[in-house]
């Protein structure tokens, strides 16, 4: 079965229901999906209730005959084999109505999101809820995916309907130059990032360019020679961009970089807000991105090595941003444990394309520790009991 197939089979069984209860992760990827399987829902008079989760276990799903899980679910092996899963994990659920590419033989990490999936469920419900594949873009660009396989042929479309726009331009996120050096994150920019004085001063001079071109030089110019970020970080401060035409927030960077944070600060209603296209709600949205965006950038410039490619940061909610910052400016396999009172947070990232499965180290240190783990082989996390920490570093094999 296609996941065109999967995404036919799950909207006509959505259309038999009255209500639904949607259950979706809180970042980017997470948030997105729900906001396009929830405008679809809402197209279609169905009913729903929205619920944003950090992790899920199966007790979390209290109705599974009637509930829908974004970005959720499929490496919950306990879950009923009623529950529609919309997600691109590792598959360990068994139900017949689960849309994900890795069932298919397609690439999860790169080529297909769950907010990918999501668009082709709502497509299949009405061709008319093609307007929601600018969206698709913010989950792309916030699971760190690629354009090519079912993303290209989803932005594909969307750019012949005149959806989405493609270009070149500067990749950070933020409404001013001011905005995009401050609060530059991802990539991180020693020097200047969290530096408001120093982005001001930039900004004033990037203003008194007369071209687009000119402008994008003196930028580009000046991060280089004010910043101290690696070559790595470099690279991604320039490249493809994407403007929205249906959104409040038409640059994609920013539109994934502000749901993210959002939901990551615990105001994912202001993530849905934004990705819905609630406009009275952008500033605020705007406002709390900015500073969840402040607090990584503090927990990046204070993050200690505690062993090879082992890292901690202050902050739990931190550690997944973070590792994804340490791992592009390394260019290599890192994990960042962060503490909460009553949990551990750990955060694993590779390179793809490394041989590193830390999707499997995640699951089966969640298996051994009584916590919970997966992911992806590049991009995986967990949650475990604070008293293991001792054990689960000692575990940590020399790939990281």
């Amino acid at each position: 079965m296609s996941v065109t197939e999967s995404a036919a089979k799950i909207a006509d069984r959505l259309r038999t229901m009255d209500f639904v209860h949607v259950y979706a992760h809180h970042d980017a990827d997470g948030i997105a999906s729900a906001a396009i399987l929830c405008v679809a829902l809402r197209r279609a008079d169905i009913g729903f209730r929205l619920r944003f989760l950090p992790q899920l276990a199966a007790s979390d799903v209290e109705c599974p005959e009637i509930s829908v899980l974004c970005d959720l679910g499929a490496s919950v092996s306990e879950l009923p084999e009623s529950v529609i899963i919309i997600d691109h994990h590792v598959p360990y659920a068994k139900t017949p109505y689960h849309i994900n590419p890795r069932l298919e033989g397609l690439d999860g990490e790169r080529e297909l999101s769950a907010a990918g999936c999501a668009y082709l469920v709502a497509t299949a419900l009405s061709s008319d809820n093609r307007d929601l594949a600018g969206l698709v873009m913010a989950g792309v660009i916030g699971d760190k995916q690629e354009v090519c396989g079912m993303n290209e042929t989803i932005v594909g479309d969307a750019i012949g309907n005149n959806l989405i726009t493609p270009g070149k331009g500067i990749l950070l996120p933020g409404r001013t130059t001011r905005e995009q050096i401050e609060y530059a994150f991802s990539p991180y920019l020693p020097g200047l990032s969290g530096d408001a004085e120093k982005a001001e001063e930039i900004e004033r001079k990037c203003q008194e360019m007369t071209s687009d071109e000119a402008y994008a030089s003196k930028l580009l110019t000046s991060i280089v020679m004010q910043s101290s970020a690696s070559d790595a970080s470099l690279t991604g401060l320039y490249g493809p961009s994407w403007k929205l035409h249906r959104e409040i927030i038409p640059d994609a960077n920013s539109l994934s970089a502000v749901i993210d944070a959002c939901g990551k600060a615990g105001r994912a209603d202001l993530g849905f807000a934004a990705a819905s296209g609630d406009a009275a709600k952008e500033d605020e949205a705007w406002s709390v991105a900015l500073g969840f965006r402040k607090h990584l950038i503090e927990n990046a410039a204070s993050a200690k090595e505690i062993r090879p490619h082992v890292y901690e940061v202050k902050d739990a909610d931190a550690a997944s941003d973070v590792a994804d910052m340490i791992s592009a400016d390394k260019k290599s396999p890192v994990i960042v444990i962060g503490r909460a009172p009553s949990y551990l947070k750990v955060s694993a990232r590779a390179p793809y394309g490394s041989g590193v499965n830390f999707e499997q180290f995640m699951k089966q240190s969640a298996e051994k520790f009584g916590g919970t783990g997966g992911g992806h082989a590049s991009r995986a996390g967990g949650e475990l009991p604070p008293e293991c920490e001792a054990e689960f570093l000692a575990a940590i094999p020399e790939f990281a």
